[in-house]
């Protein structure tokens, strides 16, 4: 065993073990070495900041402000050695704090080279983690003894906060192209093999499959339309595609609606013949008779409804969401989220509501990388589309309260029907009647375009529209089908 190696396994023990009065786990001989390295190397430098992204992995509070200093010279272009690491704490005002220049000359004293740099940051980074995790314990346990605190709101946090621990334990090396070459082509074999070339998860429409490849994991998707233009339809036949056609694990966050509203409308697009309102409203003049045949009708929502998950907590908050998908996650692995509406939930109040907006999506593409699964959210848009001339077409500039929202997302589709504006044809020619069509206004991995699709929204179904079928006929409210028993 090497000296470093020797070095390393020694304070991996003497952090393992609970010091007297329980001093937290660090290793501060291992922060002395990543330090004096990257004083005495430049790429000794720029490996450390990339393995070591913040200053909280140091225990030692002058190890913390020499970090800073060296993290601030790199990033104006500087090289970081003994003098100006000392001259750039003078100049933030901290050298007296971290010990004077005697200090920073120590650092340099225990090292010879950065030849074990990586394996150091690695250690350091396991001992910050269990410091995150005694620290979040302590202050979890002071709260629950606390009664005015709710308890979901304290689980909220806690998975906050191994979240945010998960992701700074997954901080991953970059590879080169000759490593990524198998894993791509293997990516592509798969995708080559799926009917239409598919490579995430299916949306129900051919001419949408075309464009996207299907949702795409770690994207985030914004479903943006006035109201009336069949948002939360077009939501759940693309969570019934995904969960019921393709038994892919689908989690619908519904902030509008409650579940019961929710399941009558999978219903109705379940069972020919009805419409939302019939349910809704219990148009139901044959009685228990006609449910029973209405629930023999839909029992495919019985069978393979397991895997879709509803839940309509009002006034949830980014922290419980990420918490529940994580715990939803973890049970089965989610191959889509689906969240009505962004402009619902609630984020970080400190600043405007533009800020807080822009918070919550930043937040969303954060659960669709961790998650490495497509998240959609609809979004509503202001309404300055009303007040336009012509077809009042949705823009770019319509999504409602953030600039960030345009920034953050992969995807952004407007849903627009021109027959609720008293336009009768496309552009194409095409006839407006229960039709509507998907405007991929950006798309960050492909190319933007125009979808038209049939629909029937009373019942909440989307095809294909070369392929569009009759809508089921709607039964006279004092007679009802047989049901095949």
């Amino acid at each position: 065993m090497s000296s470093a190696q020797a070095l390393t396994e020694s304070a991996r023990r003497a952090a393992s073990v609970p010091a007297v009065g329980h001093q937290p786990p660090q290793a501060l001989n291992l922060e002395t070495a990543v330090l004096g390295a990257a004083l005495l190397e430049a790429d000794a430098q720029r490996r450390l900041l990339a393995t070591l992204p913040d200053e909280q992995v140091f225990y030692h509070r002058s190890h913390q402000l020499v970090y800073l200093a060296i993290r601030d010279l790199v990033a104006e272009g500087q090289h970081a050695d003994q003098l100006t690491v000392v001259q750039q704490l003078h100049k933030r005002g901290t050298l007296q704090r971290v010990g004077g220049p005697g200090l920073v000359a120590g650092l340099t004293m225990k090292i010879n080279s950065a030849a074990h740099l990586e394996t150091h940051c690695r250690v350091l980074q396991e001992y910050h983690a269990r410091r995150v995790v005694i620290r979040a314990g302590t202050e979890l346990a002071a709260y629950a003894y606390d009664n005015s605190r709710d308890p979901l709101t304290l689980l909220a946090e806690a998975q906050t906060q191994l979240t945010s621990l998960h992701r700074t334990l997954e901080t991953r090396p970059g590879q080169t192209a000759a490593a990524a070459f198998d894993p791509t082509f293997a990516h592509l074999t798969r995708a080559a093999a799926l009917p239409g070339g598919l490579t995430g998860v299916p949306t129900g429409l051919t001419q949408l499959d075309g464009l996207t490849g299907g949702w795409q994991p770690g994207d985030l998707i914004l479903l943006a339309a006035r109201p009336s233009m069949g948002k939360t339809a077009a939501l759940l036949h693309f969570a019934r595609t995904a969960a019921l056609d393709h038994g892919h694990h689908t989690a619908v966050f519904s902030l509008e609606m409650p579940t019961l509203q929710l399941m009558q409308r999978l219903i109705a697009s379940e069972v020919p013949g009805y419409s939302n309102a019939d349910l809704s409203h219990g148009n139901l003049p044959g009685g228990a008779e006609q449910v029973a045949h209405i629930q023999a009708q839909a029992q495919r929502l019985s069978t393979h409804g397991h895997r879709l998950h509803l839940d309509d907590t009002p006034g949830l908050s980014i922290q419980q969401l990420r918490a529940k998908c994580a715990r939803l996650h973890a049970q089965h692995p989610l191959s889509l989220v689906l969240i009505d509406y962004i402009q619902l939930l609630h984020g970080d109040k400190k600043g405007s509501r533009e800020q807080e907006v822009g918070s919550l999506s930043r937040a969303l593409k954060e659960l669709a990388k961790e998650l490495n699964t497509p998240v959609i959210a609809l979004s509503q848009l202001s309404r300055d589309v009303e007040k336009r001339g012509g077809d009042k077409r949705p823009l770019l500039s319509d999504l409602r309260e953030s600039g960030s929202l345009e920034q953050d997302a992969d995807c952004i589709v407007f849903m627009w029907r021109g027959d609720y504006y008293d336009i009768d044809e496309y552009a194409d020619g095409t006839p407006t009647h229960d039709t509507v069509l998907f405007d991929l206004a950006k798309h960050r991995n492909g190319a933007t375009d125009e979808v038209i699709a049939a629909c029937h929204l009373r019942r909440g179904l989307f095809h294909d529209l070369a392929a569009r079928a009759t809508p089921a006929r709607a039964l006279p409210a004092s007679t009802f089908d047989q049901p095949p028993f």
